[in-house]
This record gives C-alpha cells, sequence and structure tokens, in this order.
C-alpha cells in the first residue's frame, strides 16, 4: 500500500487557508453533538509553518476543524503547549484546553488528526495512531451544531485542510487506522451532512 502522506501529495482538492477565511458548514440535528456521549471529528491538514495561526492570542488558535463558536468542540493549532500544540478541546468547560495534544509537525507535510470522545474518555490520534488519552466529564455540551473549518472566533488556521469527517459516534482505533490508510474515506459511514457539503465546495 502506498504511504497515506505520499497519497496526499498527489491530492489536487483541498482547500487553503491564510488565518482570515473560512468554510461555514451550517448546522443539522447530526451535527448537534449536545448531550451526547460520543463523536469523532478528524481532518488531514498541511501547516504552512512552524506557528500556523492567525489568531486573538498570540500563538492561538488556529481552528481546523471545529464547532468552537457554538461552544461544543474543536480541533486546532494551539502554539502555547509546547510539546502538545495540535489539541483536541470539548465543551463543557473545553476539556483538554491547556496541554491535551499531539505535538506540532513540520511545515509541508500532510498529517491526519483525529479526536475521539467515547463515553467517559478523550483520545487524539495522529497520523492513526494513538497520542494521548483522558478522561471526559461529559454529556457533550454545546450552543449549537455549525461547523467551521480554517478558523473560528478565536483564529484561523494558516495552511491547507483536506477531507474533513465528523461522526456521532465513538471510532475506536482500528477504524481511525482505517481512515488513516484509506485517502477517500469509504471505510466507515460519516453522518453525511459535513461530509456532502465539504464536496460541493471543493468542486
Amino acid at each position: 500500500m502506498a504511504n497515506p502522506k505520499q497519497l496526499r501529495e498527489k491530492s489536487v482538492k483541498h482547500l487553503e487557508f491564510d488565518g482570515t477565511n473560512s468554510v461555514d458548514v451550517a448546522g443539522t440535528d447530526k451535527l448537534n453533538f449536545n448531550g451526547a456521549d460520543e463523536m469523532t471529528a478528524g481532518a488531514w491538514f498541511n501547516a504552512k509553518s512552524d506557528e500556523p495561526v492567525v489568531g486573538v492570542v498570540a500563538g492561538c488558535c488556529g481552528s481546523i476543524v471545529a464547532q468552537r463558536d457554538a461552544n461544543g468542540w474543536a480541533l486546532r493549532y494551539d502554539g502555547r503547549n509546547a510539546g502538545q500544540e495540535i489539541e483536541f478541546i470539548v465543551c463543557p468547560g473545553w476539556q483538554g484546553d491547556g496541554g491535551f495534544g499531539a505535538p506540532k509537525v513540520k511545515p509541508g507535510e500532510w498529517h491526519y488528526i483525529t479526536g475521539v470522545v467515547a463515553k467517559k474518555n478523550m483520545y487524539i490520534y495522529l497520523d492513526g495512531e494513538l497520542v494521548t488519552e483522558g478522561a471526559f466529564a461529559g454529556p457533550i455540551s454545546s450552543n449549537g451544531p455549525e461547523t467551521d473549518i480554517g478558523k473560528a472566533g478565536d483564529g484561523g488556521f494558516i495552511g491547507i485542510i483536506d477531507e474533513v469527517v465528523i461522526y456521532n459516534r465513538a471510532l475506536d482505533k482500528n477504524e481511525v487506522r482505517q481512515n488513516y490508510e484509506t485517502k477517500i474515506f469509504k471505510a466507515v459511514g460519516s453522518i453525511g451532512k459535513l461530509a456532502t457539503c465539504w464536496g460541493d465546495l471543493k468542486r
């Protein structure tokens, strides 16, 4: 099998972000995780620099994909957390903020990040491998289901984002790995709405 990151290099169906632009996906009931105790979000990303963010606070916070403005969850870059810059945070209380993350990656490289809430636990995977796990005091709380790619109110990501996926359940480690190894994400059924909009926007 070809290296998934090498396959990314051949893709031209991604979107580029400069820290100020974004893709805003209107919410649906299926994307509203308020009261839920499981969810998964993932995306391929390629950072333009060592600090790929235009933020309200220095070094923070470049949303890759998030329901950040709806106070729900976010996969983002937070340069304030040395060694754990690729962060997964979830409400209530933005659990994970300040050190629940994967280490930053070299600019110009493709990587696949996945955040999982599985009842009483949170997980972050980078390139299909578990990086860290911790307790989650749920259920998830959210003010709404709008999803933002590339930028939220607290900052934007500078680089390229591709193949965003969101699930209304917790993927296990084998499914996360399968997504990483599958270029077009047909291996596991997603909840659909965001994937459809994302595909339309890329075309």
